[in-house]
């Protein structure tokens, strides 16, 4: 899980414009097909690292929808999935100014426990 920090102010709208997962290595794996991001307006309960994604009751409130990106292309010493314009439309709560996200890797390919790898999420304010 990863905690986005000063999305936009409390109690508004933001629209996801695109989204990348940068990973320091310089191949794309067998079996990675790419990922999925899951948005939520407050941090999930305790997940654990390579678990299956389970979006388990407690998280059902907080969860707020995902995004997929395709598989990686390979840039040399770093592989880039991303996907622009994604259209997303996200509340930021009352009283927080965060969002937090969740990587799913999909296809065949499971991550070595602490792999490596950096979210990047742009948002645009919307006047809601």
């Amino acid at each position: 899980m990863h905690r986005l920090t000063g999305v936009t102010q409390s109690d508004r709208f933001v629209l996801l414009s695109d989204a990348q997962v940068m990973m320091n290595r310089s191949d794309v794996p067998s079996g990675m097909s790419g990922f999925r991001l899951h948005f939520y307006d407050a941090a999930p309960e305790a997940i654990l690292d390579n678990a299956a994604f389970n979006l388990i009751a407690a998280d059902r409130v907080r969860w707020r929808g995902s995004v997929d990106l395709p598989t990686p292309l390979d840039l040399g010493d770093t592989i880039v999935a991303q996907v622009t314009y994604c259209g997303l439309l996200l509340p930021v709560v009352a009283g927080a100014v965060d969002l937090f996200v969740q990587l799913q890797a999909l296809g065949a390919w499971t991550p070595a426990s602490g792999t490596v790898h950096t979210i990047r999420a742009r948002f645009v304010e919307a006047g809601m």
